[in-house]
Parts: structure tokens; C-alpha cells; sequence
């Protein structure tokens, strides 16, 4: 088991650079989903009948790899086999028989003309109504072979659980700290919208076509989000140390400035900025290309923000927020693929000696590591070595 004194300190650290203060070591963090099987030489298959198995294989790169974080995504993400039991083809195994994919064509989405019913009770229409579509062996007439159908289903999620709980272990034991501790988490209402419930096509024609509609949708799930919360700021401001809630873009990059203040930042301060006030940081999973917007985050509290980025150059992120939000970043997915070690190493060396001084850096790559060749093991090990010993002070 992790000593307690290894984790206090992977906290310290993570305070400081958060508060910009310089640690004593730059925190040193990963985000990954199926890769570390192959890592481990093995398929997903081969392994997903045993959770032990699983968990092990799952956790082996970390024998070679020291983290100190990760930000909260850290285990399987899709339980592919349960959706399949009640009749969903929405996620399946790739070819690779390893990483599970995402098939949205085959997604059930809200019609056009079903706005106005969706606004009466968003909630009530997305459980209710567009789960049995989404999942329809749960709307079959003989509700004995729906309820077989949703016991097969609880079956595979209970093994797909089990799995994760064993790997969440694993990463206490080794001292990996979760990031995003504190249960606030926003999604704009546009995002669930894009995500599940008219999906991406569909939602940005909406957003032309016929707009006060989408508004109204939004207007309504914001409202019963704000009344889901389970705790207050006042409730949080009670907890000590680091607390760190969670949002994030996928809608967010396609909008114009105009509808990103509309959409995600009124809405996301409204909710949000209280929260901040009472000691609470958010982590934004960034998502595309969001530099034109990225000055907006000058309106939330100092040292409130920790951004993941993917596409944007963080040279240029840093020049423009680096003195008010904490930037996650370090190195990009492409270059631990197709750099060589020497390459990879003095991007990382140029990070450190440009984000680190006077703290608010904490250092991950830009994507994460889904599948067998999204990067180059050797350069992934070298990486992590020299980021791990050149961030201490």
C-alpha cells in the first residue's frame, strides 16, 4: 500500500503548482484508456473474462512509468457489452480487439419536432422516453424478456464494475492521486444536447435552424442541474485541502465566441463561480482548438482554473493565461508517436523552463492514450523519466 506521506506529498505539490507556488516537484500526470494493454502485450480480450487479470494487465506499464496523477479518467470507459445486452450497437470492439469505439451512426437521437416535449421535463424525456430507443430490448412487449435482457445487462456491468474497482485500487497502491476529488461536475446544456440527446450533426443545424428552440432546452436542463447538485459552496468551503470539480468541451470548439459565451461560459459561471469563491478549482478537459475563448477564464478567480489542452500551441496559451490558470500540458500525443526520444525530451525540457517557474503547471500529454500505436513506448518511458526528475526543485 502507497505510504501516506507519498500521497501528502503528491497533494503539496499539487496545491502549490495550482496556487502558483513552485513545488518541490512538478506533478507528473497521464491520461489513457485502452493503451495500457498493449503495453502490457496483451489484447483486451484475451484478458476481459478475468478482472484480476484485467486490473494487472491494465496496471503493469506503471512498474516501468511513475505518475503522480491522473485527472480522474483512469479506468475502462465503456461497460460496451452491457449497452450491447439491451440492444445497443453504439459501442462495440474494434479490430484491434482491444479498444472499444464509438459507433454514432448507429445512435438514436432526438426528432426535430420534439423540442417542445423535451423542454416540459428533460430528464423525464431522456430516461424515459429516449433510453428505451436508445436501448430497445428494455421496450419489448413481454416484460419478461425485457427484464432478462436488463439482468444479462447488469451482469456484464457488474464484471465491467468489478474491473474498475480493482484497477482504482491499483492506482491508490502505487500513490496515483485522482485529481478531480470534489463531486461538482458541469457539463453545459448545449453539451448534452451534442452528446446524447440530438447528437452532432443534428445539434449544430439546430443551432441555425432553429435556435430559441435549443435555447429553451438549455434553459431547462440548466435548471434541473442546478437543483441535482449535491452540495452546496458553503459545504465545500468546509473541506480542506486541494478540492477540484470537473468540466469540460465537446460542442464548446465548434462554436463562434458568441455562442460559446452563451452557451458554456454564462452558464458555467453561473453555476460554477460560487463554488470558486468557496476554495473549489475546476479541471477543464479541453477538446479541439479553444484559443479564441481561452481569455474568458480571466473572469474566474485567480488560480480557480486548471486547463487541459489538446490542439492549441501551449506557448501561446501560456502568453495569454499562463499567469491566472494552471496549464496541464507537456508534450503531445503525436510527438511521443513519431519523435524520437531526443525530440520528445527537449520539447518536454522547453515546457518546464517556460510554464514551470512561479507554479501553475502540472505536466500530461494533450490526449489521451487510447489504443496500441498512439505512441512509441520508449519514448513514452523516456519521457516520463526526465519529467519526473527535471521538475524536482
Amino acid at each position: 500500500m502507497a505510504s501516506l506521506s507519498l500521497v501528502q506529498e503528491t497533494q503539496q505539490n499539487l496545491w502549490d503548482a495550482t496556487n502558483f507556488r513552485e513545488p518541490k516537484k512538478v506533478p507528473v500526470g497521464m491520461e489513457f484508456t485502452y493503451w495500457p494493454f498493449s503495453y502490457a502485450g496483451v489484447t483486451y480480450k484475451e484478458v476481459a473474462h478475468d478482472p484480476q487479470l484485467t486490473a494487472e494487465k491494465y496496471l503493469q506499464f506503471l512498474d516501468d512509468i511513475h505518475l503522480d496523477y491522473t485527472w480522474g479518467m483512469a479506468s475502462l470507459p465503456n461497460p460496451y457489452k452491457a449497452f450491447q445486452a439491451l440492444g445497443s450497437n453504439s459501442f462495440f470492439l474494434a479490430n484491434d480487439q482491444t479498444t472499444v469505439a464509438h459507433n454514432q451512426t448507429a445512435d438514436v437521437y432526438m426528432e426535430d419536432d420534439e423540442y417542445d416535449e423535451f423542454s416540459k421535463d428533460p430528464y423525464y424525456f431522456i430516461n424515459e422516453i429516449l433510453l428505451k430507443r436508445k436501448l430497445p430490448k428494455l421496450d419489448q412487449g413481454r416484460k419478461e424478456a425485457a427484464y432478462g435482457a436488463l439482468r444479462q445487462s447488469m451482469l456484464e456491468f457488474r464484471h465491467f464494475d468489478l474491473t474498475n474497482e480493482l484497477i482504482l485500487q491499483g492506482l491508490a497502491e502505487r500513490a496515483v492521486y485522482t485529481l478531480v476529488n470534489a463531486p461538482i461536475v458541469f457539463n453545459s446544456p448545449l453539451k448534452l444536447l451534442f452528446d446524447k440527446v440530438r447528437g452532432m450533426k443534428n445539434t449544430l443545424i439546430d443551432l441555425r435552424r432553429r435556435p430559441d428552440k435549443v435555447r429553451a432546452a438549455c434553459a431547462q436542463l440548466l435548471a434541473a442541474d442546478k437543483a441535482a447538485i449535491p452540495l452546496k459552496p458553503e459545504d465545500l468551503a468546509k473541506m480542506p485541502g486541494l478540492k477540484v470539480g470537473l468540466t469540460g468541451y465537446h460542442v464548446e470548439c465548434f462554436l463562434s465566441g458568441k455562442q460559446f459565451d452563451e452557451f458554456f461560459m454564462k452558464p458555467f459561471l453561473e453555476v460554477c463561480e460560487p463554488y470558486m469563491q468557496a476554495g473549489v478549482k475546476f479541471f477543464l478537459k479541453g477538446e479541439g482548438k479553444f484559443l479564441n475563448t481561452i481569455e474568458r477564464y480571466r473572469q474566474t478567480p485567480k488560480g480557480s482554473m486548471i486547463i487541459m489542452l489538446e490542439e492549441d500551441d501551449p506557448f501561446e496559451v501560456h502568453k495569454l493565461v499562463g499567469d491566472w490558470c494552471t496549464l496541464a500540458t507537456g508534450i503531445s500525443a503525436s510527438l511521443l508517436k513519431y519523435g524520437t526520444k531526443q525530440q520528445c525530451i527537449d520539447y518536454v525540457k522547453k515546457c518546464y523552463d517556460t510554464f514551470a517557474p512561479g507554479g501553475g503547471f502540472i505536466f500530461m500529454q494533450d490526449r489521451p492514450l487510447l489504443s496500441a500505436n498512439d505512441a512509441n513506448p520508449e519514448n513514452i518511458i523516456a519521457v516520463y523519466e526526465f519529467a519526473n526528475e527535471y521538475g524536482k526543485k
